[in-house]
């Protein structure tokens, strides 16, 4: 069975995985940390997705796509689900994209959550991130860690001495400001110590009994990494281009092309090509182009293993 072939060859990483009938429509989009784990779930115990039995009885194709992170897979599951609406998806996938501005005024310093990108306002800008709540809580603990709010030389006196209690003052901004920066562009010794940090305040408060407390520390930590997954989609300003690779399957050779609309990964297609040398990249890029030859050597794999549908499958 094509399907079962298909499992055997799912990978332990992050991606996107695409369920297809016999006639080649889109039955299920969806997404995981750990391709191969996720997908045989299917096969298995669905346990409080009982609603999905029938959705896996159509099934005929397991079609994955190769991701960088959980994060990177979310925002391309956003898109296919927009284009391949079903009705066994139960949700369109998580919330619209948020940037997090980091205003370093002196007066005033500041780190919010917007919806909407303004780069030429003089504040610093990141992301995009997939999901209004985990970047919320990712902002939340670096104000924890880094709480800049309290160094400005200008805010109200309460907001002063809740200062002085921290031991934070007017200057110890641009310290702060590193520390968020350095996070948000994810430097993994300043990431592993920010998580660090916060995780000995909420073992603090579980000492304490401050349960509450404890349990909101948690959802900043999982905010943080959430924010700091590796991906390539955040470049603020992002090309719209085609990245391929062409991988060998058996006497012929397979074509992947992943396809980018503003940043995003916004397609990804297969086709069988006359020899390894079909593709060429317009406008390279290493990262995309290594993503691209991982998604072609297991799509080739695929084929090899008859586990795949008709190739050129949009």
């Amino acid at each position: 069975m094509a399907v079962r072939s298909a499992l055997k060859l799912m990978p332990h990483e992050p991606g996107v995985y695409i369920f297809r009938n016999g006639v080649g429509r889109v039955v299920y989009v969806g997404r995981s940390r750990d391709l191969a784990t996720r997908t045989r779930s299917y096969w298995s115990d669905l346990g409080d997705r009982q609603h999905l039995y029938r959705m896996v009885e159509q099934v005929a194709w397991v079609e994955p796509v190769i991701c960088m992170s959980e994060h990177e897979a979310a925002f391309l599951e956003s898109d296919l689900l927009a284009r391949h609406p079903s009705r066994y998806n139960r949700s369109l996938g998580m919330e619209s994209c948020v940037w997090i501005r980091l205003d370093a005024d002196e007066r005033t310093p500041s780190l919010d959550v917007v919806h909407e990108l303004h780069e030429d306002d003089g504040a610093q800008w990141f992301g995009p991130y997939l999901g209004w709540e985990p970047t919320r809580q990712a902002a939340a603990g670096l104000q924890r860690v880094y709480p800049l709010r309290y160094a400005g030389s200008a805010i109200s006196r309460s907001d002063r001495e809740l200062g002085r209690s921290l031991g934070v003052g007017s200057g110890d901004l641009e310290s702060l400001v590193h520390g968020i920066t350095d996070v948000l562009r994810r430097d993994v010794a300043v990431v592993t110590a920010t998580i660090r940090a916060l995780e000995r305040m909420r073992d603090a408060a579980a000492d304490r009994l401050m349960f509450e407390y404890a349990a909101s520390l948690r959802e900043h930590i999982r905010g943080i990494r959430w924010t700091t997954e590796p991906q390539k989609l955040d470049l603020i300003g992002a090309v719209d281009a085609d990245y391929g690779a062409v991988a060998r399957c058996g006497s012929r050779a397979l074509r992947v092309v992943l396809s980018l609309r503003r940043g995003r990964l916004h397609q990804r297609h297969f086709d069988a090509v006359a020899t390894l040398e079909d593709w060429r990249n317009a406008t390279p890029h290493e990262e995309w182009e290594e993503q691209a030859r991982r998604n072609a050597e297991l799509m080739a794999r695929l084929v090899a293993a008859e586990a795949v549908g008709p190739l050129g499958w949009r």
